[in-house]
Order: structure tokens, then C-alpha cells, then sequence
């Protein structure tokens, strides 16, 4: 069967990456990763901006793919050689020959429709006369599987007659859309991709906190089919915590770096000014990134600027030359004691328009007190997203399979054999503790300029009133301090 191809042979050659070392080649495989649509992954750097601050960090989402294609075979391997995996499955949840293959090939091409910075734009795209600039990476995955190149036949072609799968089936997995069993397997709390991206960006920032013991993990694994995911075993247990513990450390370390974020802030405002103004069209700015690498881009978006002297041009050389933004004041938005979080600090992320306008609005302050002839984008606001972070809901569904005799009664005593995660009280790493994470791990930011930091801290209160009060959310008596 081409699933038992794909899972357990290889047709000669290896291909070497770093963390899984040699994985093999299958026909199939090759056929996708010399495919020119798949080649431009190695243009795109997994974590952008990180670079500036862990040199190393130049790791792409070419081998990221291939990280990620690896656990899943080696996930799929455990459903089709454990006994216990074996016997869980159902007629509705089962690993058969198709679900291996759409789920393989899923894994391989969940970040073909990546574009350099995709995950800081994505984070508030741009918008111009109403529509905005760009699309998520997901919704670009179709683009780039029937994308067209002379002489070539597409990746949707090569997944039918190679891989034996409706590229419309991989799609729709990919996209998370309705129609698949098979979706919390390709994004969830136990999902490949973060297996193997928090050991590889770990490994290539050169910090200690992404060690996870994966293959015990991956042995722990059991198909759970009433919910539609993966359970583990008491033996995933410790493996899992490391995970959790590890991306914790990485949001707080990495992802959310302050250097990082001002950069990501910076691009953000200079694509919503060259949108919003009409410096380049929407179209252009799609054509410059959708078909680019992380180190041409922005060089080529300056040669594209119709006015070089216009006062947004100075922000662009600021990234490019590495001028970073310093941060003057940082809040915890969630309220003290509270898992409840304070509206004024997430609604910038949400309303383009309210947070330049607010940007705008501090920056004639400071004019106004100080003489300064700022032109609005020397202060930017780095807000939180409400996005989950951290799989929370995903985390609260997890179930243990109890193998051992001590934990055998709790099964005994419900109407499933799976025992929640939380339930089982053999882990201090519980739903409601990774809630903490969360609020923790998420800050408000306003950054500025580094020669304007001390004038923001002379007027931080006025400041901070100023974004309070606009917005009709401010309470009395509730300022940060």
C-alpha cells in the first residue's frame, strides 16, 4: 500500500537536518521537496526578526516541514505497530492506508502557504480601502498546491498521482476547515508541528529551554476516537510537561523577545502606512511578498517606495539597519488576582485604525509639550492578540489512557476508560495552571523611539490616560503603575 511505502521504506538517500538527523527518502517525498513551490520554504526564516538577537536563528520553514513530516511518520508508525494503539481505533477514527497518507502529506505542506514575516503580519494585516492587504498562511496553502511552473507538474497534481490523495482533502485538513476527523491532530496541544519547532528554534537560538524527551512522548501516544485526538499513557506524562514547561520558556525568552517584537511592531505600522496612504498598492505588496525570501523583501520594498523622502521611509531604514524601537511602558493586561483581562489593552490589537490613530495622538502630545516635529509612527503600540497561546481549551479535552495498576480504578469509576489529564492529578501542569502561562506571557508594550523613552516616562501618567480615556473602558481609580 503507498501508505506502508511512505511509513516504512525508502527509496535510497537520506536527507540530513538538525534535532532528527537522517530521515529517509521516499519517491513521493522527493517529488515535493525539489518542487519549486516547495523550494521557496527555504527563503522564509521560521522565526523573522529573532535573528537579531539569536544569530543563529536562520533556520527556515523548509526543514521545519520536513521536522514536522518526520514526527508524523514516526506518530503514525506507533498507530499501526502498538497493539494498544491498534485496538483503540474505531471504523469512524482509524489509521488506515488514505488517512495516513492525507495526514503525511498534511504535515508536510501545513506551512506551504508561509511568506516572509506571515505570522507578524498575520497578527494585524494591513488594510487598504476596507479589505486587508493579506491573507493568512493557511487560506494561501491552496494557492501555492495548484500554483503553475513551466514544464512542472503542480503539487496538487504530484499529491493525486504520487501521494494518491485528493489535494482538496489536504487542503481542508490543513485550514482546519469542516470535514476531517483528523484536524486536532495537525494543530493541538500534542501536535507534530510544535514538537518540532520548539527543539529546533531552541537549538538554533542556542538555549537551553526546548529539551523535550519526544520519542517517550510519541510512544505514549493512543488514539483517542470519542474525541477525535490523541490521548497518552502515564508514560507521556513527564514528556508532556517538558513540552508545556518548554514553550512557556520560549514565549517568554524567544517568541515575545522585546527586541523582536518592537521590529515586528515596526513592520507592522510601515505596511499599514504604505497600505492605508496608497504609497503601493495592495496588489504590489501581495506580489512583493507572496513570492519572496525574508532577506530580499524589505530591501526590494524600499526600491519599490515612490518617495523616498516621505517621512514613513525613515521607519524602514530603521529596521533595516537595525535601529530598534525601546520599550517605555509595559503592562500586564490582566487584572491583579484576576483571570479576567482589561479590554484597553487587547482592543488595539483588534482595530487597526483606533491603534494608529492612537500612536498619532501621543506622538502630537509629546509635540505639543516638547517641540519635538514627530510625524506620528516614533511611537508604536505593541499590544497582546487574544489569541490562545498556549492550547488552553485543547489542553482541558486531553485524556490519559490509565495502563498502570495504580490508575486503573479511575477508569473503573467513570464511563470512558480515558481519564482527563486534569482528572488524573499526576501533573502540577493542569489546564488551569497553563491559564497562568498565558497571562503572564502576554504584555502590553509602547515603544518609541530610544532618544523619546525618558519624555515618555516624564508624562506616563498623562499618556496613559490618553489611551484609557478614548476608549470609554478607563476606571477610576484603576491606573497602572
Amino acid at each position: 500500500m503507498t501508505a506502508e511505502h511512505l511509513l516504512f521504506e525508502s527509496d535510497g538517500g537520506f536527507i540530513r537536518i538538525p534535532i532528527w538527523g537522517h530521515i529517509p527518502l521516499s519517491g513521493p517525498l522527493k517529488k515535493i521537496l525539489s518542487h519549486p513551490s516547495f523550494l521557496r520554504l527555504k527563503g522564509i526564516r521560521q522565526l523573522s526578526f529573532s535573528q537579531q538577537v539569536y544569530p543563529g536563528a536562520t533556520h527556515t520553514r523548509f526543514e521545519h516541514s520536513i521536522g514536522v513530516y518526520h514526527l508524523m511518520k514516526l506518530i503514525l508508525q506507533r498507530m499501526l505497530t502498538s497493539k494498544l494503539a491498534l485496538t483503540l481505533q474505531d471504523g469512524e477514527f482509524i489509521f488506515d492506508d488514505h488517512n495516513c497518507r492525507v495526514l503525511l502529506s498534511a504535515s508536510l505542506l501545513h506551512d506551504i502557504g508561509h511568506f516572509p514575516h506571515a505570522h507578524i503580519i498575520e497578527e494585524q494585516i494591513p488594510v487598504c480601502d476596507g479589505e486587508p492587504v493579506f491573507s493568512h498562511h493557511e487560506d494561501l496553502c491552496s494557492h501555492f498546491i495548484y500554483e503553475k511552473h513551466p514544464g512542472i507538474p503542480a503539487i496538487a497534481e504530484i499529491l493525486q498521482e504520487e501521494w494518491q490523495v485528493n489535494p482538496e482533502e489536504v487542503i481542508t485538513l490543513i485550514k482546519g476547515g469542516s470535514g476531517t476527523r483528523f484536524g486536532k491532530l495537525i494543530s493541538g496541544t500534542l501536535d507534530p508541528d510544535k514538537m518540532d519547532y520548539l527543539m529546533r528554534d531552541a537549538h538554533h537560538c542556542n538555549i537551553p529551554y526546548g529539551s523535550i524527551d519526544i520519542e517517550r512522548l510519541i510512544e505514549s501516544f493512543v488514539p483517542d476516537p470519542q474525541r477525535e485526538r490523541f490521548a497518552i499513557t502515564e508514560k507521556g506524562i513527564a514528556p508532556l510537561e517538558s513540552l508545556l514547561f518548554a514553550k512557556y520558556m520560549m514565549m517568554r525568552n524567544v517568541y515575545w523577545h522585546h527586541t523582536s517584537r518592537a521590529l515586528s511592531a515596526m513592520l507592522r505600522r510601515l505596511l499599514q502606512d504604505i497600505a492605508g496612504e496608497g504609497m503601493l498598492s495592495a496588489s504590489t505588496l501581495r506580489e512583493l511578498f507572496y513570492g519572496n525570501a525574508d532577506d530580499r523583501v524589505l530591501h526590494e520594498l524600499k526600491q519599490l517606495m515612490p518617495d523616498k523622502t516621505h517621512p514613513i521611509s525613515a521607519l524602514l531604514d530603521d529596521i533595516l539597519m537595525r535601529r530598534v524601537y525601546k520599550r517605555a511602558i509595559t503592562v500586564q493586561p490582566y487584572i491583579k488576582n484576576s483571570s479576567q483581562e482589561d479590554e484597553r489593552w487587547f482592543i488595539y490589537n483588534s482595530d487597526n485604525k483606533v491603534r494608529r490613530e492612537k500612536e498619532l495622538e501621543i506622538c502630537n502630545f509629546l509635540n505639543k509639550r516638547l517641540h519635538l516635529g514627530l510625524h506620528g509612527h516614533e511611537v508604536l503600540i505593541d499590544p497582546p492578540s487574544k489569541k490562545d497561546i498556549f492550547d488552553y481549551a485543547d489542553l482541558k479535552e486531553l485524556r490519559v489512557l490509565p495502563t498502570r495498576s495504580e490508575h486503573i480504578h479511575y477508569s473503573l469509576q467513570l464511563d470512558s476508560e480515558y481519564v482527563r489529564f486534569d482528572d488524573l492529578n499526576e501533573s502540577v501542569f493542569q489546564s488551569d495552571f497553563i491559564l497562568s502561562f498565558e497571562r503572564y506571557t502576554k504584555k502590553f508594550r509602547l515603544l518609541c523611539r530610544p532618544d523619546l523613552r525618558d519624555h515618555i516616562a516624564a508624562f506616563r501618567e498623562e499618556i496613559m490616560c490618553l489611551m484609557a480615556n478614548d476608549l470609554d473602558l478607563f476606571r477610576s481609580g484603576s491606573l497602572p503603575h
